[in-house]
C-alpha cells in the first residue's frame, strides 16, 4: 500500500454489523474482490500489512470482519482491487488518555553499534498496527533514521500486548549482506541515538498515550563476543537466610531473555522459587528465595539462548565468521554455575 494510493468515488463504506460482530460494509459490492483494510497511518508508510480479518458476503454487500476490534478514533483505509480506496473513521468518545510508557530497554546509556533490539513496555494493553508510524530511531538532531528498524508483517507484541519488541534491521547489521553493503549499520559509533515513542500510538481502547516517551543512547563500538557465563561474578548468600543471590555480568544483557533464561536449582534438583530482580543497565540478576538457603550445593542454570544487546548468545556470536574457530556454534546445552551458601 503506498502513500499515493488512488481514491475512488465508486468505493463506498460504512460501519455495520455482520452476525453480531462489528464490520465495515461495502454496500452493493457482494462480488468485489481484493478487499483489504489498513489503519490509515500505517497504509501511508507503504510497508504495513493489511489488518487480519475475514471478508464475507452478506446479500449484495461485502463485509470485512476484523480479527481484533476496531479502534475508536482511528481512520481506516479500505482498498478494493480495480476500484480504488476510501477512508472511514471510527467514532471516538471523548476520553482522557490513561495509558503510558512505563519502561524502555535496554536501560544502558551506551549501546554497541550492532545493537539488535529494544523493548517498550506500556501500562495497559495496546492496539496493533500502529507502531511503524509512532516508534522510530532518531539521530542526534531528532530526525528519524530511515530504514533503521526492520519492517515486519506482524508487530512483535507479547501475548498481553503490553511489551513491544523493536528490531533493528539484521540485514544491515550482518556483514556481507546486500543491505549492509549498501546502507551500512543503522547506528554510527560515537554518535547519539534516541528511541522515540510518540503519543499517537493507540492503546487497546483506541486512545492515544498520555505522553510520548524517549530513551537516549550513545553508540559505542561493536560487540561480537558470545555470552560467557564463566566470566560472571556470583555472590553466594549466607546459609540459613533469605538474603538474595546476585549474579553480575560482564556486559549488559538482553532484558527480554534475561527475565526467563536464568534459574536456580537446589541440592535435590528442584527449582528454588523466589522473587527475581534485574539491575540497572541489565548488568545483574538477583534471586531472593521464599525459603532460607540450605548449606548445600546449588546450581545456577543458564539457558543457552540468552543473548547480549547485539544478539550474541551463549551458543554463538550473532554476526559470525564460520572460518574462525572461535565463531563456530557451540552445543546448545544449558550452562551450570555451582555455588554454595555458607
Amino acid at each position: 500500500m503506498s502513500a499515493d494510493r488512488r481514491r475512488s468515488a465508486s468505493v463506498a463504506a460504512r460501519w455495520s454489523c455482520h452476525a453480531g460482530q462489528d464490520c465495515i460494509r461495502l454496500p452493493g459490492r457482494g462480488g468485489a474482490s481484493g478487499v483489504r483494510v489498513y489503519p490509515a497511518s500505517a497504509a501511508a508508510t507503504g510497508t504495513a500489512p493489511p489488518m487480519a480479518g475475514e471478508v464475507v458476503r452478506d446479500g449484495t454487500d461485502m463485509c470485512f470482519v476484523p480479527r481484533y476490534p476496531f479502534v475508536a478514533g482511528t481512520t481506516y483505509t479500505i482498498s478494493v482491487d480495480a476500484l480504488g480506496t476510501v477512508d472511514l473513521t471510527r467514532p471516538a468518545p471523548a476520553k482522557a488518555p490513561t495509558t503510558e510508557v512505563v519502561a524502555i530497554y535496554p536501560t544502558a546509556r551506551v549501546v554497541p553499534r550492532n545493537l539488535l533490539r529494544c523493548y517498550v513496555w506500556f501500562s495497559a494493553p495496546m492496539s496493533e498496527g500502529y507502531a511503524a508510524g509512532h516508534v522510530v530511531l532518531a539521530d542526534g538532531t531528532g530526525t528519524p533514521m530511515p530504514a533503521a528498524l526492520l519492517p515486519t508483517e506482524h508487530e512483535l507484541w507479547d501475548p498481553g500486548r503490553r511489551r513491544l519488541t523493536v528490531l533493528l534491521d539484521p540485514a544491515r547489521i550482518k556483514r556481507g549482506l546486500a543491505a549492509h553493503e549498501a546502507l551500512g549499520y543503522p547506528l554510527r559509533a560515537g554518535e547519539p541515538v534516541t528511541l522515540l515513542v510518540d503519543a499517537g500510538l493507540r492503546d487497546a481502547a483506541g486512545n492515544p498515550l498520555r505522553t510520548g516517551a524517549r530513551r537516549d543512547y550513545r553508540v559505542d563500538s561493536d560487540e561480537r563476543r558470545p555470552v560467557e557465563p564463566a566470566g560472571w561474578t556470583v555472590a553466594a548468600p549466607p546459609a540459613g537466610t533469605v538474603r538474595y543471590l546476585q549474579v553480575t555480568f560482564d556486559r549488559p544483557l538482553d532484558h527480554g531473555l534475561l527475565s526467563r533464561c536464568l534459574g536456580v536449582t537446589g541440592p535435590d534438583g528442584g527449582a528454588v522459587e523466589g522473587e527475581v530482580e534485574l539491575g540497572p543497565e541489565e548488568r545483574w540478576w538477583r534471586l531472593t528465595p521464599r525459603r532460607p538457603w540450605t548449606p548445600d550445593a546449588h546450581r545456577i542454570v543458564v539457558d543457552p539462548v540468552l543473548e547480549d544487546l547485539a544478539g550474541n548468545s551463549v551458543v554463538r556470536p550473532f554476526d559470525r565468521d564460520l572460518t574462525r574457530p572461535a565463531d563456530r556454534p557451540r552445543r546448545p546445552t544449558a550452562v551450570v554455575l555451582p555455588f554454595l551458601p555458607t
